[in-house]
């Protein structure tokens, strides 16, 4: 019978062997390439957000987080002290999760819900949940309308032209809408939280269902885009995307299993929406193998609740079956090491762009989102064992942090930044 250890040894999967230093180099290779337009699983995206050094005080900016469920809008704006003030956050569900609309009918919406703010500001930042294509005027063309909304004919319209039109309908003249990828403004969070403090640089990453990360490159490194200049620009990696990393057996096969194989390799090892399946997929091969006496064949899939249930206290549909002591110190040890591996992985992730990005000195401030990262347990410990004391033996002094309405930030800072 082979134990849990001799398992994981097997298939190549102790999390103890992801060691970032080793993996460093290819991961900033295929940033450098997806910079450059070559052939790269790191898509490297431009924003067109470029930052200045100072940001605008004193001056209002309507911020609109439309996510996957929910609308959130406010105004806000920066003090001359540097301090963050926002005006009353008004929250809404987004048109179309509770019935179909057209196009027009769902720009409609959304500009009637924005229209009461436009009495304070004309200068619009909306943070955009959904795969878009961001265009140089920093406005976005809509590719897919995804996750709980549902809305007809909106592939290939310009969200901010439809919307700044729908608003001049309404009353509203003169409007400028720009437009951000969710990620993007969460890397600019950390900027508007930590204004004065000092920092070099900014980085952003998400690890809740998906996985990606976000920071600030220097314009004359983006090879891709024609003309180059100075000054920095936010990057979107695509961080989920990310291939090169070393996958077990048992990973090519779970990948295999997926709607989309090949696509997401690095989101299918870390990520919140594939971390319980690939649990479940790794027991089954166990119980195959003979690693647990009673073997498993539990009816529903694992999910990534269960695993933090079970890994927590023992408590979910995993410990409800495994009865056995021996099968569930198995199990245990399993599912722990594919999620302190899961933390290693970000960690390689956060530290690839903390090196990468254009730094003023040697201060990176690092905004994290997430439930998984924040409720996974042990991930979010296992990431910053890792991440702190790497970044510090080559000289880069980070601070990891999360900043309350981080969305909304960000969009401040893309609008008051350029």
């Amino acid at each position: 019978m082979l134990t849990a250890k001799e398992f994981i040894n097997e298939h190549k999967m102790e999390y103890t062997s992801v060691d970032v230093k080793n993996e460093m180099d290819a991961y900033i290779d295929e940033m450098k390439k997806g910079l450059c337009g070559e052939k790269s699983s790191l898509l490297m995206i431009p924003s067109y957000i470029t930052l200045k050094s100072e940001v605008q005080r004193e001056k209002p900016v309507i911020c609109v987080d439309a996510g996957g469920t929910n609308l959130r809008i406010a105004v806000a704006e920066f003090l001359e002290d540097g301090s963050f003030h926002t005006e009353k956050i008004q929250r809404y569900l987004m048109p179309g999760v509770e019935k179909e609309l057209e196009a027009e009918e769902f720009f409609d919406i959304l500009a009637g819900y924005i229209l009461p703010f436009t009495e304070i500001a004309k200068d619009i930042v909306i943070s955009f949940a959904y795969p878009a294509r961001i265009l140089p005027d920093i406005d976005c063309e809509i590719v897919e309308i995804t996750k709980e909304v549902k809305v007809k004919n909106a592939v290939g319209k310009r969200l901010g032209k439809e919307i700044c039109a729908s608003l001049a309908k309404q009353g509203a003249k003169g409007c400028n809408i720009i437009v951000v990828n969710d990620s993007v403004a969460t890397a600019l969070a950390g900027k508007a939280e930590k204004l004065n403090d000092g920092y070099g640089s900014f980085t952003g990453t998400i690890l809740g269902t998906g996985s990606n990360s976000c920071y600030i490159e220097y314009v004359r490194n983006i090879a891709k885009l024609a003309g180059g200049g100075e000054g920095v620009m936010v990057i979107n990696t695509e961080a989920g995307s990310y291939s090169r990393v070393p996958r077990s057996d048992i990973d090519l096969a779970y990948d295999e299993s997926t709607q989309n194989p090949g696509l997401g390799v690095f989101e299918k090892m870390t990520s919140g929406g594939y971390i319980g399946p690939l649990c479940d997929f790794t027991l089954r091969t166990a119980a195959r193998e003979g690693v647990f006496a009673n073997g498993f064949s539990l009816a529903k899939t694992v999910s990534t609740v269960d695993v933090n249930d079970f890994l927590t206290d023992g408590s979910g549909a995993v410990g409800k079956y495994f009865t056995e002591a021996a099968d569930r110190d198995a199990a245990r040890e399993i599912l722990l090491n594919i999620v302190l591996r899961a933390g290693r992985f970000l960690a390689l992730q956060m530290a690839a762009v903390a090196v990468k990005a254009a730094k003023e000195n040697e201060r990176v401030c690092m905004t994290i989102e997430g439930t998984t990262y924040e409720k996974m347990f042990g991930l979010k410990k296992e990431a910053l064992t890792v991440l702190l004391p790497y970044l510090d033996s080559i000289g880069i002094k980070a601070d990891v942090i999360s900043v309350e309405h981080a969305v909304l930030k960000g969009c401040a800072i893309a609008g008051l930044s350029r």
